[in-house]
C-alpha cells in the first residue's frame, strides 16, 4: 500500500514562499492529496512553492502530471514552482522526461527558496488568466 505524507509550512525566512514537504510515493493513487494541497495554495494566491521532496523514494507519470499541470497557472500569476532536495533515482526520470527545461530543481529548500530573490520581497500581482 502506498502512502504519503504531506506538510505545509508559510513561515520562516520568506513569508512569501510557501514549502510544501513530501514523503514517500507520489503515484496515482496518492496524486490526488498533492493536488489538493496545491489546488488550495493557488485559492489563496500562493504562487511560490517549493516541493521538498527529499523524502519521496518514487514519482509516476501522474505525480510529474500535477506539478506540470500547473505550471503554466503559477507562471502566469508571477510565481514559480521549484523542486528541491530529491534522491538521485528521482532526479534521473526528472531528467529522462526533460522535464529539466519546465521545472527548475535545486539541490536544498534553501537554494530553492534563494532562487525567488531576496526574502520578504512580495511576488508581483499580476492576475492570472483563466
Amino acid at each position: 500500500m502506498d502512502n504519503i505524507t504531506i506538510s505545509l509550512s508559510e513561515s520562516g525566512q520568506d513569508r512569501f514562499v510557501s514549502e510544501v514537504r513530501v514523503d514517500g510515493v507520489i503515484d496515482t493513487l496518492t496524486a490526488g492529496e498533492l493536488e489538493e494541497v496545491i489546488d488550495s495554495l493557488l485559492q489563496r494566491g500562493r504562487y511560490r512553492i517549493v516541493f521538498d521532496l527529499a523524502g519521496v523514494d518514487y514519482i509516476s507519470s501522474a505525480g510529474w502530471g500535477i506539478f506540470i499541470s500547473h505550471i503554466k497557472e503559477v507562471r502566469a500569476a508571477g510565481g514559480d514552482i521549484k523542486l528541491a532536495g530529491m534522491i538521485p533515482n528521482v532526479y534521473e526520470i526528472y531528467q529522462l522526461l526533460e522535464f529539466d527545461n519546465i521545472l527548475q530543481a535545486c539541490n536544498s529548500v534553501d537554494e530553492a527558496r534563494g532562487k525567488f530573490g531576496a526574502p520578504g520581497a512580495e511576488p508581483s500581482k499580476k492576475k492570472a488568466s483563466q
